[in-house]
């Protein structure tokens, strides 16, 4: 009464009294409560020894209560020595009383074997004791040995049932339980309201783990209508319980603002409580906001540990983090093996993430050994959870079998379950099986249907693959808006290779609009990531200047860096650029290399190029056998410039061993992909070439194909062909179109064929002015011929105004580059003073260059030089040296000379035989001086037996060419009836002939016959005339024979004055005639005033002549025979 205060004061010293009373005199009840109060330490001071002392009294007197305390104090009080054996001892004599606590507590040490022997049958008995005598503890640990089916068959219907029964007694673990059987419907069918039900009478008792459910349950809607509020309430209870879970999730709610406003601070606050007490997630979250400085300053150490300690909880996500700093070396040193570790700690939980990072590092070896296998088994475990990036990275496994057996199969199922998924990698690889056929029946429908997919979630690849489609109509309408569409869509991602088509659309593609600024953008965009075709295209544009201003500088820079990426292109048009110093200082050597990586990738410019360099020696040391190695290179990939070159090659011999049947060959394949210069080599070989048939119709046929081109050099060569009618019909009219096409692409040698023919009117209307134009052209492009033409036209004044200087220059211009016939003029010119200072060096240098070169004529002057020491000393060897070179190339003046020299032993011995059969070479060539010498031959018999016969033969011939002399004796001939019939008609006509070319000779004999009426009839006007002409060339006997006429008055007016002046004139020409009949005039003072000292000088004159003197009439003298014989004809064009 004392002691509870039961209808009076409470009084603990009182109780305490009269309890120690009770128990000193041995009552049971005394005693129990005397230890009571001395265990609790209840209104007097504890003292456990005290409490087990009288524990230990009443229980050995059958106080089950007592007996109860007791074992619970053996069992756990630390204040005195434990023993377990004790406990029990106590706990079953509380128990055998029905002490019900003690019932189930040796359930309990039976159950978990707590100092004795582990008997699942006894804590089931003793359970069962107390449960079905309303223990609620005994009925759930009943529960749990049904639950768990310990010491009995499992039965979780007993379970609940057991659950409930304490539950229904308000302990707070049974309605836990039980609440958690219906949640799950953990052998009892789900009932969520029931479930909800135990969760709220638990949380309401303060069981925070019932709080936390409860919480979840309002939090998810689960069972019960979302309750944001409610949620939040009771995870507030069981966080500020210590609830661990609850502290974590509260921090979410603060974290992010679910149902609550937003509170980093809170939720970090909430997070770190839940973590000190080695909450997995709470401790992930905690790591996860230092890591990130998410409402907090960041402290990758502190996120580090956190990491860590969930870590070593087993926590999937930050073990998979915690990887993640390792990997990357985030607030530690970096450490890719403790990476892999913690990957695979995650990904053996489960986690994909995990699992697929594990993958990618055994994949790449990525700071371990690479192992494909586990690669393998890590991709293959993260794509049967359904992770699409691992679907896609297994099918790339599969596709390209690494690491594992190549399977197209397997790489199209896995590309198939990310893309349905929504993987756009994979959506576009799948597209691209579909396209190609590759481990599955083409469907470029369905490559459509998948590039779309892709396309549509923004993937560059399939945005380019599928306006790839659309530009080219492949498998689908073609459609080149949308092409552009994609195209744009993918560039506008940086996808270089759309760039590129985007700028090439806008650059070339016409079916758009052209915007060359569009081009040159996207062209510099794709160009900046690399992309190598780019870099040329935009090379290109700034070598052209191609909507954009030219800029060669720009143009190097991006074929370098294309060249550089291994673009063959590039590579060739760089070492173009180097080659000819194009918007970069030449460099051979840099040309040379660039040629050798193009021409090495296959590049059949390049490797042409690199050809061309080593075939001249060309900034490198000539290698002929390896530009026959590069000439067909790119000759077999049908590169026409090389096939020519290599054909160029074999027909000439040129550093390999000739073959005329390969050049035939090369020539024909590049001909026949129209190269113009093979096409008319061959027709030049077809032509002219005697080592292969010739064949004048093919020979027509590639000359036209060539012509056809405008290829000048064949165009001048069917010209040739239409022109000689050279195995084809004649045609001037086609040789004038030809020759006319070609002179006007500038090709000298038409131009100079084409003058030819307006200069000599062949096959058209002669035009010296025409001629004059094209040999002009021709001669202004160094065409030597023409040079010389035209300079001939300068030299005469044909049909244009003569100018010397002109000539000279167009004749120097020749001679300098070998013309011979140039030349031998070019030394007439300056040997003859021909509008210009005379100058015998020079005209000797190029008759000697003329002559070297085997020019006849040339030849012939230079021996004329020499004979006459003319600008040299006199040497009549040298003459004769090249009077016979000139001679036996069929030089009619060098034979002709020739046959002077030996005729006349001058320089060389006499031989008769000699001179005549030069006479009769140079005669026969129509040399009228020959012909007229070897007329004299045979008329005297002068080194060959007399055959007048064969004299007047040779003397026509040459007085038929106008030579006067041969003239005159034919004319003599004619007149004498010498072993000719007379006929003074014909001697009338040659001696005429002759007289009018000024022969004194025929003069005087013409006028004699008309004097006398020899033969005609008899005219003394005329033969005054013919005797003035004679007697003013000085011919004595004219002389003499006119001044009779003026004497006598002869058929004219006699003229004293003038006959003394002719007779005068007539004997100091050595006249025998004239001294004696002047002489007769002095004497007489015949018309003139008498002088007898002279008559007696002329009489005496007149008899050392000879004369016949006084008393015989005047004699006119009938004829003079005169021969030259050493007449030269030098100096000629």
């Amino acid at each position: 009464m004392y002691d509870e205060g039961d209808g009076m004061e409470q009084d603990k010293p009182k109780a305490l009294y009269w309890y120690k009373k009770d128990a000193e005199q041995g009552n049971a009840n005394g005693q129990y409560n005397l230890a009571v109060m001395y265990s609790n330490g209840d209104g007097i001071e504890q003292d456990k020894q005290k409490a087990l002392y009288w524990y230990t009294k009443a229980a050995e007197q059958g106080h089950s209560r007592a007996q109860f305390n007791l074992a619970v104090m053996y069992s756990n009080d630390e204040s005195i020595k434990q023993g377990k054996q004790k406990a029990l001892y106590w706990y079953t004599k509380a128990a055998e009383q029905g002490h019900l606590e003690a019932q189930d507590n040796l359930g309990i040490m039976y159950d978990k074997g707590d100092g004795i022997k582990q008997d699942n049958q006894k804590a089931l008995y003793w359970y069962t004791k107390a449960a079905e005598h309303g223990n609620d503890d005994a009925q759930k640990n009943l529960a749990f040995m049904y639950y768990y089916g310990k010491g009995v068959k499992q039965d979780k219907i007993k379970a609940i049932n057991w659950f409930i029964k304490a539950a229904e007694q308000g302990l707070v673990d049974a309605q836990f339980n039980s609440a958690l059987m219906y949640d799950k419907g953990d052998g009892v069918e789900q009932d969520k309201q029931k479930a909800l039900y135990w969760y709220t009478k638990a949380a309401e008792q303060g069981f925070p783990q019932a709080q936390y459910n409860l919480a979840r349950k309002y939090d998810k809607g689960d069972g019960i209508e979302q309750d944001k509020q409610k949620a939040l309430y009771w995870y507030t209870k069981a966080a500020e319980q210590g609830n661990s879970n609850a502290q974590n999730n509260l921090g979410s709610k603060y974290y992010f603002g679910d149902g609550i406003k937003e509170d980093k601070q809170k939720a970090f606050y909430w997070y770190t409580k839940s973590a000190e007490q080695g909450n997995a997630y709470a401790q992930y979250n905690v790591a996860l906001l230092y890591d990130k400085g998410d409402g907090i300053e960041q402290d990758k150490q502190k996120a580090l540990y956190w990491y860590t300690k969930a870590a070593e909880h087993g926590n999937d996500d930050a073990q998979k983090n915690l990887a993640i700093m390792y990997y990357y070396g985030k607030g530690v040193k970096q450490d890719k093996i403790k990476a892999i570790n913690w990957f695979i700690k995650a990904a053996e939980q489960g986690l994909v993430d995990a699992q697929i990072n594990s993958a990618l590092m055994y994949h790449k070896g990525d700071g371990i050994k690479q192992d494909m296998q586990k690669a393998l088994y890590w991709y293959t475990k993260a794509a049967e959870q359904g992770f699409p990036q691992a679907q896609y990275n297994l099918a790339l496994m599969y596709d390209k079998g690494d690491g594992v057996e190549q399977d197209k199969q397997k790489a199209v199922y896995w590309y198939t379950k990310a893309a349905e998924q929504g993987n756009s990698n994979a959506q576009n690889n799948l597209g691209n099986k579909y396209y190609f056929g590759d481990g599955i029946k083409e469907d470029k429908q369905k490559a459509v249907y998948w590039y779309t997919k892709s396309a549509e979630q923004g993937d560059a690849d399939a945005q380019f693959n599928l306006a790839l489609m659309y530009s080219n109509g492949d498998g689908i309408e073609p459609d080149k808006p949308k092409a552009l569409y994609w195209y744009t869509k993918s560039a506008e991602q940086g996808h270089s290779n759309a760039q590129f088509k985007l700028a090439f659309m806008y650059s070339d593609d016409e079916s758009i609009k052209q915007d060359k600024q569009k081009a040159l953008y996207w062209y510099t965009k794709s160009a900046e990531q690399d992309n190598l075709y780019a870099q040329y295209n935009l090379g290109n544009m700034y070598y052209k200047g191609d909507g954009v201003e030219q800029d060669k500088q720009k143009a190097v820079y991006w074929y370098t860096k294309a060249a550089e990426q291994g673009n063959s292109n590039a590579q060739n048009n760089l070492g173009n650029k180097y080659y000819f110093g194009d918007g970069i200082k030449e460099d051979k050597q840099k040309a040379v290399y660039w040629y050798t990586k193009s021409a090495e990738q296959g590049d059949a410019d390049a490797q042409y190029n690199l050809a061309l360099m080593y075939s001249n020696g060309d900034g490198i040391e000539p290698d002929k056998p390896k530009a026959l190695y590069w000439y067909t290179k790119s000759a077999e990939q049908d590169y026409p410039y090389a096939q020519n070159n290599l054909a160029v090659m074999y027909d000439n011999g040129d550093g390999i061993e000739q073959d005329k049947q390969k050049a035939l060959y090369w020539y024909t394949k590049a001909a026949e992909q129209g190269h113009s210069n093979a096409q008319f080599k061959l027709a030049f070989m077809y032509s002219e070439d005697e080592s292969i048939k010739q064949d004048k119709q093919k020979a027509l046929y590639w000359y036209t194909k060539s012509a056809e081109q405008d290829y000048p050099y064949a165009q001048n060569n069917l010209a040739v062909m239409y022109d000689n009618g050279d195995g084809i019909e004649q045609d001037k009219q086609k040789a004038l179109y030809w020759f006319t096409k070609s002179a006007e692409q500038g090709n000298a040698e038409a131009q100079n064929n084409l003058a030819v023919t307006y200069d000599n009117g062949d096959g058209i209307e002669q035009d010296k002015q025409k001629a004059l134009y094209w040999y002009t052209k021709a001669a202004e492009q160094g065409h030597s011929n023409a040079q010389f033409k035209l300079a001939f036209m300068y030299s005469k004044g044909q049909s244009i105004k003569q100018d010397k200087q002109k000539a000279l220059y167009w004749y120097t211009k020749s001679a300098e580059q070998g013309h011979k016939d140039a030349q031998n003029n070019l030394g007439v010119i300056y040997d003859k003073g021909n509008g210009i200072e005379p100058d015998k060096q020079k005209a000797l240098y190029w008759y000697t260059k003329a002559a070297e070169q085997g020019n006849s004529i040339a030849q012939n002057n230079l021996g004329n030089n020499y004979y006459f020491g003319d600008g040299i000393e006199q040497d009549k060897q040298k003459a004769i040296e090249w009077f016979k070179k000139a001679a036996e190339q069929g030089d009619a003046d060098a034979q002709y000379n020739l046959a002077v020299m030996y005729s006349n032993g001058e320089g060389i011995e006499q031989d008769k035989q000699k001179a005549l059969y030069w006479f009769t070479k140079s005669a026969e060539q129509g040399n009228s001086i020959a012909q007229n010498n070897l007329g004299n031959n045979y008329y005297f018999g002068d080194g060959i037996k007399q055959d007048k016969q064969k004299a007047i033969e040779w003397f026509k011939k040459a007085a038929e060419q106008g030579h006067s002399n041969a003239q005159f004796k034919l004319a003599f001939m004619y007149s004498k009836g010498e072993s000719i019939k007379q006929d003074k008609q014909k001697a009338l006509y040659w001696y005429t002939k002759s007289a009018e070319q000024g022969n004194a000779d025929a003069q005087f004999s013409l006028a004699i016959m008309y004097s006398n009426g020899d033969g005609i009839e008899q005219d003394k006007q005329k033969a005054l005339y013919w005797y003035t002409k004679s007697a003013e060339q000085d011919n004595a006997a004219a002389q003499n024979n006119l001044g009779f006429m003026y004497d006598k008055g002869d058929g004219i007016e006699p003229d004293k004055q003038k006959a003394v002046y002719w007779y005068t004139k007539a004997a100091e020409g050595g006249n025998n005639q004239a001294p004696y009949n002047l002489a007769f005039l002095y004497e007489k003072g015949d018309g003139i005033e008498q002088n007898k000292s002279l008559a007696k000088k002329y009489y005496q004159l007149a008899y050392k002549g000879n004369s016949k003197g006084a008393c015989k009439k005047f004699k006119v003298i009938k004829s003079v025979i005169t021969l030259f014989r050493k007449t030269f004809f030098n100096h000629r064009f």
